[in-house]
């Protein structure tokens, strides 16, 4: 059974693609964008929250929970393991300063990622990740505490350092995306690209042909 569930994972980690992360900053709910985009054919998403209480987050990520398994889509959670194994997602992402990857490794068996901002942290966060975020790439607004842009020379470096599949992130949208993709990543994460703009289903749907130019879904 183990390695039935190892397999799984590994399936879905090499099939990220178009990585939806939700957000309540641009007037519609974490539900309301998680259900737009997963109609519009997006497979893997991450609650992220960072101003809700415990008690909130829980049932906002069940009901998200419910919805990917409807779509037959990956959930991941941002930062929270003990919520991830509350509300049985599929995969955590921690951040550099969350619960050491190693720890979590140890008590949860789907799938992790971690988030790098250079080779180092890529490198370090490699030998326990499933897949690592790499970013920001471009500037961005949405993360009010993100680093200096690596750009695309930085992104290639990541990249060419790991083995395990690279995510990137930060100030992607249409405009730019095929760039990131030429890197060689395995999925670009957007928020704002989706979530600010008047129909998120439609600009999920455009990102996602793009996308799916570049990788296998």
């Amino acid at each position: 059974m183990q390695h039935f569930k190892v397999s799984i994972k590994k399936q879905k980690v090499m099939k990220i693609g178009l990585y939806f992360i939700t957000s309540s900053d641009f007037g519609r709910t974490h539900e309301e964008l998680a259900e737009a985009v997963l109609k519009a054919g997006v497979r893997f998403i991450q609650f992220r929250e960072k101003r809700m209480s415990t008690k909130k987050m829980f049932e906002v990520a069940k009901r998200i929970r419910k919805l990917t398994w409807e779509y037959s889509a990956t959930f991941v959670m941002n930062d929270r393991v003990d919520l991830a194994l509350a509300v049985e997602a599929d995969g955590v992402h921690l951040g550099q300063d969350d619960l050491p990857y190693e720890v979590v490794r140890e008590i949860f068996d789907g799938i992790v990622g971690v988030s790098t901002h250079n080779v180092d942290e890529a490198k370090k966060a490699e030998r326990y990740a499933d897949y690592i975020s790499a970013g920001p790439v471009f500037r961005t607004t949405t993360k009010k505490d993100a680093k200096e842009p690596i750009g695309l020379e930085g992104l290639k470096k990541i990249v060419s350092s790991v083995k395990k599949p690279v995510v990137a992130i930060g100030g992607i949208n249409k405009y730019n995306v095929e760039d990131v993709l030429k890197t060689g990543v395995k999925g670009v994460a957007v928020i704002s690209a989706i979530a600010n703009t008047q129909n998120p289903e439609k600009s999920a749907k455009e990102l996602l042909e793009i996308v799916k130019k570049y990788l296998d879904d």
